[in-house]
């Protein structure tokens, strides 16, 4: 199928649109803006689409969306940013059959031929023609955090484990959450796991050290990686981090019964750099008692492809090319 098809991966603080003409073909056109930018989703991609005019690309028979948000309904109302739209009112007013999944939904599609990633492996590689025919789950921190799996058959299915309660390991992780307790209500793996946990996280240290600030008065994430060069503080909230990742991403392995691999993704994982301590990650992956020897049999790999959340847009088009012509404008 070479049907031009408009992908785009809406996240928390950035949208990135490409133009897709096939499924094993690279991305055209992509470009990354931010969403404060834009009032709405429908002026970005209008402003979308008259760039490819201008350049005389080829104009999209349809658009295939990933959003950092649940897509059960019609009404779509992102999680971390002021966006929500309609679906239905979205393709209606753009005359384009729209879809829409959920941001690591779309990534998952990517692990149907995981061969054709970039992949930088944690856990000790194994080849992937030997894997077994078993479950595979992509997860990462971003503006917040998310997850999604590929079973055996080839469904994915999506979920929303930022939003699971953060379990506390030990003396120094329960300090934190209890300091946390002071400003959220209920604590969740987001507020520990995203570019904003890293936040909070360095924000309860300081507390801790008789450095008093709030969420509100404490340096973002870009500016404590910056600072962990020099700074004990940032330095030890970026570990906390890694181990943390490692302790919810093991978690998940075990409730979703990741053996066929676990893939991590995010632009933040590659922000922190060498910040991101993978032994502290994989020490807390599989640091699960009695079930650590099955942990530690999973292949682990941070994903380096750029835009995965495009891609994985562009193969579930390109592999369903019946919902095109099911998607209409105007209906569901």
């Amino acid at each position: 199928m070479n049907t031009p098809v408009l992908v785009a991966d809406i996240g928390g603080t950035h949208i990135r649109l490409a133009l897709s003409t096939h499924a094993s073909a690279p991305l055209q056109g992509v470009s990354i803006w931010r969403c404060a930018d834009f009032e709405h989703p429908l002026a970005a991609f209008r402003c979308y689409l008259a760039q490819l005019a201008s350049k005389g690309a080829p104009l999209p028979r349809v658009i295939c969306l990933a959003v950092a948000a649940p897509v059960q309904d019609d009404h779509i109302r992102m999680t971390n940013n002021h966006w929500h739209f309609s679906r239905m009112a979205l393709a209606s007013a753009l005359q384009l059959p729209v879809m829409v999944l959920n941001d690591f939904e779309a990534q998952a599609w990517c692990l149907l031929h995981p061969e054709q990633l970039t992949l930088r492996w944690i856990n000790p590689a194994q080849p992937v023609a030997h894997w077994p025919r078993a479950l595979r789950t992509v997860a990462g921190p971003g503006t917040g955090f998310g997850a999604a799996s590929l079973t055996p058959g080839g469904e994915v299915i999506s979920a929303e484990p930022g939003h699971i309660a953060f379990a506390p390991l030990n003396q120094q992780d329960l300090s934190v959450l209890q300091q946390l307790w002071r400003w959220f209500p209920r604590v969740t793996v987001e507020h520990m796991i995203s570019g904003p946990g890293i936040a909070n996280t360095y924000c309860a240290l300081a507390n801790q050290a008789g450095q008093p600030m709030t969420p509100d008065t404490s340096p973002n994430s870009a500016e404590i990686v910056s600072m962990a060069e020099h700074s004990v503080l940032a330095a030890d909230t970026l570990r906390c981090f890694s181990r943390w990742l490692g302790a919810v991403c093991g978690d998940l392995a075990l409730a979703k019964g990741s053996t066929g691999g676990f893939f991590l993704s995010g632009a933040l994982l590659a922000k922190l750099g060498r910040h991101f301590d993978q032994s502290a990650f994989l020490q807390a992956f599989t640091n699960k008692a009695t079930f650590s020897h099955w942990c530690s049999a999973i292949p682990v790999a941070y994903v380096e492809d750029e835009w995965p959340g495009l891609t994985g847009c562009a193969m579930y088009t390109h592999h369903h090319p019946n919902l095109i012509h099911d998607a209409g404008p105007l209906h569901g």
